[in-house]
């Protein structure tokens, strides 16, 4: 379902000022001093979702993990007004916005600046031609390790079948490893324990959808 734009939306961001980044490029090797200045705590491990939604994953995150620092990148204005409400609701200062579309992330970011990113329920882009513009395409995986430590990793979930198949080959593709895989998140209970749905997931799963994940890291040396 389209998202319904909300009218007035400048008028509204006008009082999340200080949860946005509008120009992220300007924050590349900067975004620990940001966490530092917002939070009060120095080397906070620093966080990446791209394509945050309305907002429930990255805000109840950021509730869990308070010394961890979010970056909530969505392309959709008015979905991401949302979000920043759940964020200002629970008075959370470690979490901050980008409004964009990600594209490059080294444009953004340092080689080692981020520890791990999220892709929740990515956009499938179904017909051929949009491959290379999927989340998981072979060299968007490649360049998301550019600005991650050796340790970083991606952390993939989508209720769509061919999207993680086709992903999977991705992450060969990419010479990348998987480290951990499920076709059914929700029946494993250990796995399952600390998950954090998504409006999204919490949605489609109760329609019976199951629900896939992958955890994706560099080859072992």
């Amino acid at each position: 379902m389209r998202q319904r734009k909300l009218r007035n939306l400048d008028q509204k961001y006008e009082a999340f000022e200080d949860l946005i980044v509008d120009i992220p490029s300007e924050m590349r090797g900067r975004w620990a001093g940001l966490a530092a200045e917002m939070t009060g705590k120095n080397n906070l491990p620093i966080y990446v979702e791209i394509g945050c939604g309305k907002g429930k994953f990255i805000s109840e995150l950021a509730e869990k993990e308070p010394d961890h620092f979010f970056i909530a990148v969505e392309g959709n204005k008015s979905v991401m007004l949302r979000a920043m409400q759940k964020i200002r609701a629970k008075e959370l200062s470690n979490v901050v916005f980008v409004p964009e579309h990600a594209g490059d992330l080294t444009e953004w970011f340092e080689a080692g600046e981020v520890t791990g990113i999220y892709l929740n329920f990515s956009d499938p882009l179904p017909k051929n031609y949009w491959y290379k513009r999927r989340l998981t395409y072979r060299d968007r995986l490649k360049s998301y390790f550019e600005v991650m430590g050796d340790d970083g990793r991606v952390i993939f979930k989508t209720d769509n079948t061919d999207l993680f198949n086709w992903s999977v080959l991705e992450v060969a593709a990419a010479d990348l490893r998987i480290e951990e895989l499920t076709r059914d998140l929700h029946a494993d209970p250990d796995l399952n324990k600390d998950n954090i749905e998504t409006e999204y997931e919490a949605k489609y799963s109760a329609l019976g959808q199951t629900i896939k994940r992958m955890i994706i890291k560099r080859r072992a040396l």
